[in-house]
């Protein structure tokens, strides 16, 4: 039903009843300069705190580098834990010396690994943040882009808009004269002829 009833309306009759709601327009260039005003403003209000705060934490997020010191103390007292139950499980007596040299053995291992754990978490969260950063540019020269796009769109429109109002004015004067010239050429063949 739907289908039949919009097939019954031409686009042209669409077109003229959306351009009937419409208001007239006399000024595009200041109607185009608040737009883009407004658009800005909303942006900022909308966006300007979201932006800041990601921006802010890709400065100062930390967050990988502390999940890695945590990570590493975890891992020593599992490791300790692991030493443990091998040694109660196998039933070994370690002497004064060798408990002090597996404890200390234990101890680089535990502290080589949590450094290794810690600048690995570094560098990663330094290219987390990098990315965070670059994706925010990206967006911005997104915007900027597509923005510089339409505004050049306008002002191509206003400048055609402004040659075809030249060409217009001077066709219309070449009419003038040439009416002008054809009714004096027309009237001095008259008097040539005596009409």
């Amino acid at each position: 039903m739907i289908s039949n009833l919009m097939s019954s309306i031409s686009a042209r009759q669409i077109a003229a009843g959306y351009a009937s709601s419409l208001p007239t327009v006399s000024d595009p260039d200041k109607v185009m300069a608040q737009m883009t005003r407004q658009d800005y403003l909303q942006g900022r209000q909308n966006f300007d705190q979201f932006e800041q705060d990601l921006v802010d934490q890709a400065q100062t997020d930390t967050s990988l580098i502390d999940q890695a010191r945590e990570d590493s103390r975890l891992a020593q007292d599992t490791a300790a834990g692991i030493a443990e139950r091998n040694r109660q499980r196998y039933g070994t007596e370690l002497t004064a010396a060798q408990q002090q040299q597996r404890n200390l053995s234990t101890q680089r291992g535990a502290t080589l690994s949590s450094i290794n754990s810690v600048n690995n978490a570094r560098l990663t969260q330094g290219d987390q943040n990098r990315a965070l950063l670059g994706d925010l540019i990206n967006i911005g020269q997104g915007l900027r882009r597509s923005s510089m796009e339409g505004l050049g769109t306008s002002a191509a429109n206003a400048t055609q808009l402004k040659n075809a109002y030249t060409q217009a004015k001077a066709s219309n004067k070449a009419a003038n004269y040439q009416a002008v010239g054809s009714l004096a050429s027309t009237a001095i063949l008259a008097m040539a002829f005596g009409v």
